[in-house]
């Protein structure tokens, strides 16, 4: 018996379902590759993130505040301890510390995209994340310009480039004024201390050395073989700052006790000269926009001459 052949009519539809297959498999493959990227944070590694992330985690401060500089406060859904700026963060839910989040609470926020800090998180719990199935964009500024660097790709990060752009444009105009009023003038040699007692300072490779040098001072400790080394105050008599800065956040508290420190030692200069300040911790300590704010007054401590209008302050954040 001869088969019977498929008509003109059944090859057309055939072809045109064919076609219609190999359309929607195309346009699947476009919207996938939309809705999906793949990017290199600052640690170097590849991780895919969602185009344009609703639900965001910040495991660190600093991550916090960039978040809502550049307008994506809406979608941060979880953030750490001490995400105390903006108000609205405060009353986010937290997910522990920098140094150890509480992984549980993050999955349990559902997150598309954790952003975390080279400083605290240790790889095993970003490797666990990982496995879970929620990338995580880890950030590294060790300077100034770092800074920046971070605000502009957090915005690409999650998709707010243009307020991005504009803030750290804003930022950059700021600094360079710094640069411009402590131009020429003679560098002062400075103690910059996140603790004092025990006396903890910053060396090389931080972002603090950078504010030091952009204000126009020399970080006594620069040369340092760690990051962040521990002095007596033997060293800092042989080393003679000229300014003593402190970061803290009870500015009162710490005034006092420093000061009692330090005064039976005038054979520092900074301490003869009464050159012993103090200055907000979150403004000095925290890579985020607000570090502009503690540039100004940095370089007004080291150098009160370049502002004769007196303390210069803005809003880093554009708020």
């Amino acid at each position: 018996m001869t088969p019977t052949l498929p008509g003109r009519g059944f090859i057309l539809e055939r072809k045109k379902t064919l076609i219609t297959i190999t359309l929607l498999a195309a346009l699947a493959a476009a919207v996938g590759y939309a809705l999906d990227r793949r990017i290199v944070d600052q640690m170097g590694r590849t991780i895919t993130v969602p185009e344009n992330p609703k639900r965001i985690v910040s495991l660190a401060p600093n991550i916090t505040e960039i978040l809502f500089a550049v307008g994506a406060g809406e979608v941060v859904v979880g953030v750490s301890e001490f995400s105390d700026y903006p108000e609205a963060a405060r009353s986010l839910p937290k997910v522990g510390t920098y140094i150890k989040p509480n992984l549980e609470r993050i999955v349990e926020l559902s997150p598309d995209v954790v952003i975390a800090t080279a400083d605290g998180e240790k790889e095993k719990e970003i490797a666990k994340l990982h496995t879970l199935g929620i990338p995580v964009y880890v950030i590294n500024p060790t300077d100034v310009s770092g800074i920046i660097t971070t605000v502009r790709e957090i915005g690409k990060l999650v998709s707010q480039e243009e307020k991005a752009e504009s803030l750290a444009r804003k930022m950059e105009e700021r600094i360079n004024d710094v640069r411009e009023r402590v131009k020429g003038l003679k560098r002062v040699r400075v103690l910059l201390t996140l603790s004092v007692e025990p006396i903890i300072t910053i060396s090389s490779g931080t972002f603090q050395d950078d504010l030091i040098k952009i204000a126009g001072g020399t970080n006594i400790a620069a040369g340092e073989r760690v990051r962040y080394p521990r002095f007596s105050i033997e060293e800092v008599i042989v080393r003679a700052p000229e300014v003593i800065v402190v970061t803290t956040m009870y500015p009162g508290e710490t005034y006092r006790r420093a000061n009692e420190i330090w005064s039976r030692f005038e054979a520092v200069p900074a301490v003869a000269a009464g050159r012993i300040h103090v200055i907000n911790s979150d403004i000095v300590d925290r890579p985020s926009p607000r570090i502009v704010d503690g540039l100004y007054e940095l370089s007004r401590l080291l150098h009160p001459e370049a502002f004769p209008e007196g303390g210069v302050r803005g809003d880093a954040d554009g708020n």
